[in-house]
């Protein structure tokens, strides 16, 4: 099954004394990477929200804002202490410059710590931990869609790249067929060049030959590079999440690729396994983002 790990999904929820709002974003990672921003007086919905996603996603960076408000938070407080202090120490400034203007409400309040909020958490806690359940259910479920809309895409891209992929091995291994027969022409031309008219071994010739076929044989690497394609093939119609099986098959196709490049001397063979590796090329930078 081809999942994308790109993905976006937001989820509400309230009732009469409280709401909860929540934003996720998922983009490509190889493990799964949580970041969750919460109020601090809301912690300890954090190891809940961790949960779900665990639990419906395996890969990837996602990042989770969460916003809670709730009527059973307590009221902002004054430190009246703090603000008494700055006062006076204005005061003495003012006296001591003789500046005329006087500290506002205004000012007063936005100064450091004179306005505090209140740490105290809801009495029913399990009214916050069923708004944050649905709001993050409903934004998984926008992620999950996403992902799958962008998995289809990717899905169909990928399946060109295997086509081709398939269409040179199936040309490599019909080349693959006459190769044998080649070496031996070749192999017969430049001796004829090097030695005097009937001075070839025709039994040596024939070991010589072999040997070289045997070398720059490539059946092998043919077979498992078609075999390599039929399991990439399947792992993309099974019902289970692909992407680091699809990620370790191309390594072994560009294995394989790499050694028919280094064993055949065939040039049409040699611009196929090209075009192989630069197929693979693309399919690597499509499954970073598979799940």
């Amino acid at each position: 099954m081809i999942l994308s790990m790109t993905g976006y999904g937001n989820g509400s929820a309230q009732n009469a004394d409280a709401s909860a709002s929540v934003e996720m974003k998922t983009v490509n990672h190889r493990f799964l990477d949580l970041h969750i921003r919460l109020s601090r007086e809301f912690l300890f919905l954090e190891s809940e929200i961790q949960q779900m996603v665990r639990g419906s996603l395996d890969r990837g960076r996602v990042d989770i804002s969460a916003a809670i408000q709730s009527a059973g938070l307590s009221k902002f407080q004054i430190n009246s202490n703090l603000a008494k202090s700055y006062l006076d120490a204005a005061g003495k400034l003012q006296e001591e410059l003789n500046i005329k203007e006087s500290l506002d409400m205004r000012t007063v309040l936005s100064l450091p710590g004179v306005l505090q909020n209140g740490d105290s958490v809801p009495a029913d806690a399990g009214v916050l931990s069923d708004l944050i359940r649905k709001s993050v259910q409903e934004a998984l479920e926008g992620v999950l869609k996403m992902r799958r809309q962008e998995g289809e895409a990717l899905r169909a891209d990928m399946l060109r790249h295997l086509s081709s992929i398939e269409e040179n091995a199936q040309r490599i291994h019909d080349l693959n067929v006459h190769s044998a027969e080649e070496y031996l022409q070749k192999l017969r031309d430049r001796l004829a060049l090097l030695l005097p008219q009937g001075g070839i071994d025709p039994q040596r010739l024939a070991q010589e030959a072999a040997l070289i076929a045997d070398k720059c044989d490539i059946s092998e690497e043919v077979a498992r590079l078609q075999s390599h394609i039929a399991q990439y093939r399947s792992l993309m119609d099974a019902k289970e999440k692909a992407g680091k099986k699809l990620d370790f098959l191309l390594q072994e196709l560009q294995r394989e690729a790499n050694t028919i490049l280094s064993k055949s001397g065939n040039l049409e063979i040699s611009g196929c396994a090209i075009a192989i590796k630069t197929d693979i090329e693309k399919l690597r930078e499509q499954v970073q983002n598979v799940e």
